[in-house]
């Protein structure tokens, strides 16, 4: 496993501020967690705190004062060579040379491992994505969702957690009513019925193809029955139909599912009504107008202009979105052994966000056992490249056409770009170049070019093995080896943060520094000593980029 340099320069500076304070007497230092960053100058040291500043109130000194005796206690050894004061009062480190060439050795030797930790071991975590509504095939209209489940998801388990992959399939309410009346109506149609299609009926050449598939499995033996009755045998059929293209879909997407759980299982077994009956007893509903209504004073002051509460149950018996979202959180979290559940949801679920605060601690549930990664929507560009597709649902892009155009990897690490907070836009066009201005084929380019310098010098004899890191002297050199060692520290950010993003921004950093590394130092020389080292450097970065790239779900080829 592991453990990131941040986390031993933490240490340390958490080591020598328990000395100084021993030292001088100081009371209440241990109130305030030791911080460590990047200097945005790397001439102001590697790694820096401003722990010194912060404590200046609580210990009554000035923060170049505190600095300056946290300074004088660290222990100057392997990782740290030297330390400074600067600015207000922030501590300086520099990472000691020696010390920094061994961890390419460290790096290779932990090669499928590096990165991992067991910061989350013995932690159940669902992770719950995608989730679209079950009456169609899979759209573009919530895509950016996939890769941001599927790579936290993996950045979770990296971390030693069990991680479970969870799509809900909401089969149960009027939703899904309408889409098996809306296939009997195409059923009937396959015999010749001149049958009237409904405005609201769900339009599709797929709808068809569903009834097409009944009829040609069972014939003619639903013929006798009423349109509604129709309706709520094709219904579940309809749900399996739509759930197992989903399932071969997500799978060209690069994401496999561990649960595919059904709305209508604990609908059925009565756990929605026993978890109504909860917050009943809790004092949380109450019964107007013919339906059942989440009322407390919380709910009340978030009820927005217009609203008198919050339906859980429909005058006509059905649950609402919000009635069975409860019952769903209150299932995995109080029966199905979880212990911190994640949702990625659209954006324009904010407001439900709200109403899950509220409702979910009225049953004892507390705010720490679930969170929310929201997504702003992606705009796409350049739909051009997209005209050979002949499948589509009303003004709705097919996911699979997209990865069929566009390809599995450039999707992916495309959605990832930006922040999910932050509106994206997919340009189809640079989507299918292949050229350095698509910043997955740069990075991928990355990876490959590696390969080739492992070839060339393979045809020349020359193999890292024995290398002498001590030929690695250049900043060049020393800054690609910080780069490689921030890979870990990446990766316990997004584990507190959930940006999965940030891979994508450190992938295509990672190999900007590589490809300028390359144009500006030869690696492969007469110099055997240096060549040695540097191919030794290079596979270093090339087991980073496998490692970056292997976690975005986005191949890693040897060729291109």
């Amino acid at each position: 496993m592991t453990t990131p340099a941040r986390d031993l320069v933490a240490a340390a500076f958490s080591d020598a501020l328990a000395r100084a304070a021993r030292q001088h007497g100081w009371q209440g230092w241990d109130r305030e967690a030791i911080e460590v960053e990047v200097p945005a100058n790397a001439e102001h040291g590697d790694y820096a705190t401003s722990v010194a500043m912060r404590l200046a109130k609580t210990l009554r000194r000035p923060p170049r004062e505190i600095a300056g005796a946290i300074k004088d206690q660290l222990d100057l050894r392997p990782p740290l060579a030297s330390a400074d004061v600067a600015g207000n009062g922030f501590v300086n480190v520099r990472l000691d040379v020696a010390w920094l060439r061994g961890q390419v050795d460290a790096i290779i030797a932990d090669g499928a491992d590096y990165g991992r930790s067991e910061t989350l071991r013995g932690k159940h975590i669902q992770v719950e994505f995608v989730s679209a509504n079950p009456t169609g095939p899979l759209t573009l209209a919530n895509a950016r969702g996939g890769p941001l489940g599927d790579v936290l998801s993996s950045v979770l388990r990296f971390a030693g957690a069990d991680v479970q992959r969870e799509y809900y399939v909401e089969d149960g309410g009027t939703q899904v009513k309408r889409f098996g009346e809306s296939v009997a109506i195409r059923y009937r149609q396959l015999f010749g019925e001149e049958t009237p299609v409904p405005q609201d009926a769900y339009p599709g050449e797929y709808v068809t193809e569903i009834a097409a598939q009944i009829k040609e499995k069972h014939g003619d033996l639903y013929r006798t029955l009423t349109l509604e009755e129709q309706g709520r045998v094709f219904a579940p059929m309809a749900i399996d139909w739509v759930v197992a293209d989903a399932q071969r879909v997500t799978r060209k997407f690069g994401i496999t599912f561990d649960s595919w759980f059904k709305q209508s299982s604990f609908l059925e077994s009565g756990y929605f009504a026993k978890t109504m009956e909860e917050l009943r007893r809790r004092g949380c509903l109450v019964d107007r107008d013919g339906a059942v209504w989440f009322e407390t004073s919380e709910a009340r002051a978030l009820d927005r202009e217009g609203e008198e509460g919050w339906v859980v149950i429909r005058s006509n018996g059905d649950p609402t979105y919000l009635g069975t979202d409860i019952a769903y959180h209150r299932l995995c979290l109080e029966e199905r052994g979880i212990d911190l559940k994640i949702n990625v949801w659209g954006a324009n679920t904010h407001y439900h966000l709200l109403q899950m605060k509220i409702a979910l601690p009225a049953l004892g549930i507390a705010e720490d056992r679930w969170s929310v990664v929201l997504y702003q929507y992606v705009r796409f560009l350049h739909e051009g490249v997209l005209q050979r597709m002949g499948r589509r649902t009303g003004l709705f892009l097919m996911l699979e056409d997209v990865l069929e155009a566009v390809g599995k990897d450039a999707t992916r690490f495309l959605l990832l770009q930006r922040g999910a907070d932050s509106q994206l836009d997919f340009d189809f066009e640079l989507a299918v170049q292949q050229s350095n201005d698509n910043p997955v084929y740069y990075v991928q380019y990355a990876h490959a070019r590696i390969a080739s310098i492992f070839r060339t010098a393979a045809e020349r004899g020359i193999t890292p093995d024995g290398a002498d890191l001590s030929a690695l002297a250049t900043p060049a050199e020393h800054a690609l080896i910080k780069l490689c060692l921030r890979f870990p520290e990446l990766l316990a950010d997004i584990v507190g943060h959930r940006g999965a993003h940030l891979l994508t921004g450190y992938a295509l950093e990672l190999a900007g520094a590589f490809h300028g590394f390359y144009r500006d130092h030869r690696v492969v020389s007469d110099d055997v000593t240096v060549s040695k080292a540097r191919l030794r450097l290079v596979q270093a970065v090339q087991v980073t980029l496998r490692q970056t790239l292997g976690l975005l779900g986005v191949s890693a080829p040897d060729s291109m």
